[in-house]
């Protein structure tokens, strides 16, 4: 089964590596593979994946231990995540793809960027970082895992993670989708909770290797995101040669999401040939 170029949503579950992970694809042409950040789902990139089905075939999985694709059985890597999508291509029988990582998602875009570089024809990097966890905020993230997995998420943490995720103004004007994305915290299990959590916490340091990749790359950030900080954005884009970078100043740490438009705009010149 695959996407009709009608517009509409193909959903299927694929056994990925022991796992069952949902792939939403739409749309016809080159393949943009979008994955999503730490706690979120496909539905993320809905408005996105919209406008890029216009002119590709997006395909946009629910990473594992998220929405409904299946939760591991024990802990696992930023670097998992990257096998994963490969082997998602691998399935579908796609050689090369343009691929767009926002926070998690992006870590682990760097991870396949680098591991499997002659399978990607462009690389976004959206809100995120190459860079190793800093000591304070790695233990501040395992001690919240360690505290779900002892107790379960408290009540306020949908509310507390959507009001760093996304900026005031965008808080402001769109409520049902802060309500729908602080629905699908709120469904995920503990178990997948802390996973996610010490997955970012361990994260590989990558930003001397980034030289290696030579792909057009576009990087961009919220520049009042408070989870990854545009700094980290610029120093990918110190390190890779040829990226652009963008910045968004009114924009918070969910930049997909908040500028769907422009971050389609901009994975869309990935899509033609020349430089980024």
């Amino acid at each position: 089964m695959s996407a009709d170029g009608s517009g509409r949503v193909i959903e299927r579950f694929l056994g990925v590596r022991g796992l069952q992970l949902c792939l939403e694809e739409r749309g016809e042409g080159p393949v943009v593979l979008l994955a999503h950040g730490m706690w979120c789902d496909a539905g993320m990139f809905n408005a996105l994946a919209q406008l890029l089905a216009r002119h590709a075939r997006v395909l946009v999985p629910d990473l594992r231990a998220h929405g409904r694709s299946d939760v591991p059985a024990s802990r696992w890597t930023v670097a998992d995540v990257a096998d994963d999508l490969v082997a998602i291509l691998d399935q579908l029988d796609v050689a090369r793809v343009v691929l767009a990582g926002f926070s998690m998602g992006g870590m682990a875009a760097v991870e396949f960027a680098l591991r499997y570089p002659d399978r990607l024809a462009g690389l976004a990097l959206i809100g995120t970082s190459a860079a190793r966890e800093d000591l304070v905020r790695t233990a501040q993230i395992k001690a919240l895992a360690k505290l779900i997995d002892l107790t379960g998420p408290a009540r306020f943490l949908p509310h507390e993670a959507s009001r760093t995720t996304f900026s005031a103004e965008f808080r402001r004007r769109n409520g049902k989708e802060i309500k729908r994305w602080e629905s699908v915290v709120r469904a995920m299990p503990r178990a997948a909770l802390s996973q996610a959590l010490r997955a970012v916490a361990a994260r590989r340091p990558l930003l001397e290797e980034l030289p290696r990749i030579h792909v057009p790359v576009v990087i961009a950030a919220g520049g009042k995101d408070a989870v990854v900080r545009p700094k980290w954005s610029e120093a990918m884009h110190r390190q890779i040669p040829g990226s652009r970078l963008v910045i968004y100043p009114h924009a918070g740490h969910a930049v997909p999401t908040e500028r769907p438009g422009d971050i389609a705009e901009l994975i869309e010149h990935l899509l033609k040939p020349g430089p980024a």
